[in-house]
Formats: C-alpha cells, structure tokens, sequence
C-alpha cells in the first residue's frame, strides 16, 4: 500500500485528487494538509511515502516545502504539482529542491497514477513534454556558461598580460633606479678615493720634504768651513778625505732611497685605483 499525502491550499483540487488516487486499490489517501506547515506537523506524527505538494501555495509554497522534507524526513517522495511548464520551476524543483517528480494540473488521472508508483519504486518522473523543457533550459545554461567561461578565460588572459606589463615596467623602474644608485655610489667612492689619493700624496710630499728639510737642515749644520779646510786640508791625511766623502754619499744614498720609497708608494696607490674601478665596471656588468 502506497500511503499519499495531499497538500494545496484549494480545497477542490484537494477533494478531486482524492478522489483520483482512492480508486487505485494500492493508493491510501493518508491526510490532506491545505498548507506546508500544516503537512510537517503531520509528518513529523505519521510517516507517509508519497506527497504531492502544489507548487503555489501562501506561506510555504512547494519548493520551499520539497527542501524541507528532503532535508527532514529523506524517505519521503515529493511530487510537485504545478500550473507552471517553464524550465526554470522544473529545474528548481527537481535539481534544487529534491522532488522526485514533476506534473502539470491538466494531466490526466492515469499519468497522474503512473508517476506515482515509479516515484515510489525509486524513479525519476515528469510529466509529458517536460523533459524536453528541462533538457533545453540545461543545454541553454550549459552554451551560456560555456561563452562566461570562455569570456572569463580571455578576461583572465588579458589580466595576466596587463599584469605582466606592469610588473616589467615597475622593474624596469626599479632597475634604472638602482643603476642611477649604483652610478651615485660608485662616483662617491671614485670621488672619496680621489681625495683620500690627494690627502695621502700630500701627506707623502709633506713628510718627504720634512725629510729633506730636515736633511739639508742637518747637511747645513754640518757643512764645514771652507777657508778653515782649505787651512786644514794639508794637515788632514787622506783618511779624513775619504771619511768626508764617504759622509756625503752617505746622505745622498739616503735622500735616493727615500725618493725610491716615495715612488714606490705612489705606484701602490695608482695600482689600488685601477683595482676599485675594475671591481666597479664588474659590478655594473653583473647588475
């Protein structure tokens, strides 16, 4: 016995479906609710296997009801009943809200009967004429989502060039600016390397002619007189000629390798700013 639970908000089409389905001998009319409510009350009391709920009704209509049962009492078939052949209401019923049929009003007692019993035996059933509206709103919505995602691939496409556009314009910015301080810093460091060169050439100059201040100042303090040696000089023997002469190169040996030290010095410091301009020119190929 197939227990069937009516639910409309007119009292005629629920009186004209009772009578239709009591003349099935394994149909049981069970209860017949004029409102959404008032078929959860009755659910929530008795079990039944079928309801045929109107998809227009205040309140609650058929949809919003369908949801309800299937979320609560799963078990339970729901078959809307509808005025309405759109494929919109039909997809929301049966894909959306989890009817398990679909019938138009003006169909007959028999396929009214029919849809019955193969919902009740686990099948998927609509009315005449409304698979092909399904299956033509679902072709429809599948063409208009395959052009939205088309249109978004290319949305996405053209995203991703502008994107890449600006990355490569704000890195090529950000290249130059670090290329301008690359070329600050560097002409910092030839500049401070320049002054420190001329402070430490100056230092070097300063102290060599301290140097030779210094040892002409001491030659001077030791220059001999001339008369007096010309005096002296048939008394000296020639040791103390020698031991003079040797005194004078002595000096000049002297001033000589200091000179030698103050070149050597210099070529230093031209080597050590030949290196600081290759390691420059290096980096700036590197960057």
């Amino acid at each position: 016995m197939i227990k069937i639970l009516v639910v409309d908000d007119q009292n005629f089409t629920r009186q004209a479906l009772q009578a239709i389905l009591e003349t099935e001998s394994d149909f049981e009319v069970a209860w017949k609710a004029s409102s959404g409510a008032e078929a959860i009350d009755y659910l929530e009391q008795t079990e039944v296997d079928v309801v045929i709920a109107d998809l227009e009704m205040p309140e609650m209509n058929g949809l919003e009801l369908t949801k309800i049962l299937s979320q609560r009492f799963p078990e339970t078939k729901v078959i809307i009943l509808s005025s309405h052949d759109d494929g919109d209401n039909i997809k929301s019923a049966v894909l959306e809200s989890g009817a398990k049929g679909y019938l138009l009003k003006n169909t007959s007692a028999q396929e009214i009967v029919d849809t019955i019993r193969a919902v009740q035996k686990g099948h998927f059933q609509l009315g005449p004429g409304l698979s092909e509206k399904l299956l033509a709103l679902l072709i429809q919505e599948k063409k208009e989502t395959t052009e939205n995602l088309s249109n978004l691939k290319k949305n996405y496409t053209q995203s991703m060039l502008d994107l890449e556009k600006k990355i490569i314009e704000k890195n090529e910015i950000e290249r130059q600016e670090i290329y301008q301080e690359l070329e600050l810093q560097i002409l910092n460091i030839k500049q401070d390397f320049r002054q420190g060169l001329e402070n430490f050439q100056y230092q070097v100059s300063q102290q060599l002619q301290n140097g030779i201040d210094a040892a002409n100042t001491q030659l001077g303090k030791s220059t001999p007189d001339m008369q007096k040696i010309e005096m002296q000089i048939d008394n000296r023997n020639l040791e103390q000629q020698r031991y003079i002469n040797t005194l004078f190169a002595g000096n000049k040996q002297s001033i000589k390798k200091i000179e030698t030290q103050i070149d050597s010095i210099r070529y230093f410091v031209i080597f050590l700013s030949v290196i600081f301009f290759i390691v420059g020119i290096s980096m700036l190929i590197l960057n």
